[in-house]
């Protein structure tokens, strides 16, 4: 069975848990995940071969504990935090795109990668949002191995409250919307990131949110187009 390794970037408890089931679910039995947390400072973060030999995929999921700017003074201990991250997952991540691992980027795990690539993270008070969010695919889903399996518009669920503010280096824009305009980015071949959470279909209010039942095609087709076809561990 493929194993991904998904990267935390959370301090509570809960939260961890959470985001560990829905993530779970939404792999359900194509592979196995492998939760780890970047704050541990004990992972070979400086040896990217080391620390991927075990894996065929690369997931950094979101955070409700940290953000790299959140409206937050530009000495508040959660936005320093974020930096500290990018710093610490910066080799992993060159590394990774360099040898073009399968990777997958949800909301916090997006502006990371983007903000790697050249892309400011800021409060945009117009794009910061919770709940379900329709997404417009640009004309390059057409081209691509998992948005060509989505229709044109589908609903998705959003929880941010920092947004890109432009497009990354080396990425391409898949999906947008008049609320979030950088939804969704392809990087290469295997490489994506989403400001929308694609491991969640549903939020537990029914009367503020509406589910979004096609978002749960994405992380399986990233798998099945992506991790079957050129794991990590094939690379070592």
């Amino acid at each position: 069975m493929q194993r991904s390794t998904v990267l935390q970037s959370r301090r509570k408890k809960d939260s961890i848990e959470r985001e560990r089931r829905n993530i779970t679910r939404a792999i359900g039995e194509q592979a196995k995940a492998v939760f780890l947390s970047d704050l541990d400072e004990e992972l070979p973060w400086s040896s990217p071969a080391e620390f991927l030999k075990d894996f065929d995929g690369l997931i950094f999921g979101g955070s409700s504990d940290f953000d790299f700017h959140g409206g937050r003074d530009a000495e508040d201990p959660a936005r320093i935090m974020s930096h500290t991250i990018l710093t610490r997952l910066q080799y992993l991540i060159s590394f990774a795109f360099e040898k073009r691992v399968p990777i997958l980027g949800i909301c916090f795990g997006h502006q990371l990668i983007g903000h790697l690539y050249g892309a400011e993270v800021v409060h945009d008070k117009e794009q910061s949002k919770s709940g379900s969010f329709e997404v417009c695919l640009t004309d390059e889903r057409k081209r691509d191995a998992i948005f060509k399996h989505l229709p044109e518009i589908f609903m998705a669920q959003y929880w941010h409250k920092d947004s890109l503010t432009k497009l990354p280096t080396g990425a391409t824009l898949l999906a947008e919307s008049s609320v979030c305009h950088f939804s969704a980015l392809r990087y290469g071949a295997g490489a994506y990131t989403f400001q929308f959470h694609p491991e969640i279909v549903h939020w537990h209010d029914p009367c503020q949110h509406r589910p979004s039942p096609e978002t749960s095609k994405i992380i399986p087709l990233w798998i099945r187009e992506c991790v079957y076809k050129k794991g990590v561990r094939n690379l070592f």
